[in-house]
């Protein structure tokens, strides 16, 4: 089975801290060894606190991939796509590195993400860090089931995970595509439940979608339907956690995939109008206020590229006069 960082199909957590980072050293080699060493780091906390299921992923940007790994890139890794439309708009911030870690203790966050800092040391620098948590029964701060759709068990790898067929030297690898969403929870809650339920095509208790018969105008379960166009399913993971306090909160959706074209076509369908000119009505209350793209490479990728590749000598120059 492909091996992939523990945090990419890992099972929901109570707890969650992400830290959003840029590197600072001009160091390629050195950075490339503490990358390879942060999945083996997050493996070990696991084991000092089993009982929280502690698990983790380092994810590189798009923008600094290039830096980092210049000799090889994944064939469709590439910045978060434009989103704007109107006053709906998902500015990008393109971030070097993303730090994820999960786990059902609080303190076992706080340890595990000081522990990766030390080790990073000064060569990087947070730009941001966000604590998110497990809201009543996996739901958003809206009151409903978030993505309740969403692949269980062995399906999470077949949607988040690059197989060796389709790209050999990042198997076990996955794309990610970032948005941190701010709600606006003082305009939703004066909806009331009947409002939010036609806006969301869902009933609020139960998430299953609501009768065609009762839904009135477009919703944001048939603009955010894991179907294509064409028909097709689209390969997504969904590993979202709400986030914030008494003053603002949201919602930090997290997409991994194996296409990420696919997930770059379901966020244009959400944004922009279509031909009656709909949109996702969900949009109306929230913003997507940090939007970025990375890949989270397996942990073989990172351990086989962690030492500079030796030049390869040209045989046929090595001859004598």
């Amino acid at each position: 089975m492909l091996k992939a960082q523990s945090g990419v199909c890992a099972e929901p957590n109570l707890h969650g801290l992400t830290l959003f980072c840029n590197v600072m050293t001009d160091d390629v080699d050195s950075m490339r060894r503490k990358l390879a060493r942060i999945p083996a780091i997050i493996t070990e906390l696991d084991d000092r606190f089993s009982e929280s299921m502690l698990n983790g992923f380092v994810a590189i940007g798009a923008d600094y991939w290039d830096v980092i790994y210049p000799e090889t890139k994944p064939v469709y890794l590439h910045r978060f796509p434009e989103l704007q439309q109107a006053d709906r708009e998902a500015p990008r911030q393109p971030f070097d590195l993303l730090l994820q870690i999960r786990s059902d203790r609080f303190d076992a966050n706080y340890l595990a993400g000081r522990t990766l800092l030390e080790w990073l040391g000064y060569d990087i620098e947070v730009v941001d860090q966000l604590r998110t948590f497990r809201y009543l029964d996996g739901r958003d701060l809206t009151g409903f089931i978030d993505a309740p759709d969403n692949p269980k068990g062995l399906r999470k790898r077949a949607v988040a995970l690059l197989d060796k067929e389709q790209d050999q030297e990042f198997a076990g690898g996955s794309y990610l595509l970032l948005q941190k969403f701010r709600h606006d929870l003082r305009h939703w809650d004066h909806l009331g439940g009947d409002r939010q339920q036609q806006i969301m095509g869902r009933d609020k208790v139960t998430g299953e979608r609501l009768p065609e018969a009762e839904i009135e105008g477009v919703t944001h379960a048939s603009k955010t339907r894991l179907i294509s166009d064409d028909e097709q399913p689209i390969p997504l993971l969904r590993q979202n956690m709400p986030w914030g306090d008494l003053r603002e909160q949201g919602l930090l959706a997290l997409y991994l995939s194996q296409q990420p074209k696919a997930v770059n076509d379901w966020l244009k369908q959400r944004y922009y109008e279509d031909e009656q000119g709909n949109y996702d009505p969900l949009l109306d209350y929230t913003q997507a206020v940090t939007n970025a793209s990375f890949f989270v490479p397996s942990p073989d990728f990172l351990n086989q590229h962690s030492y500079p590749a030796q030049p390869e000598h040209n045989q046929g120059s090595d001859t004598t006069e």
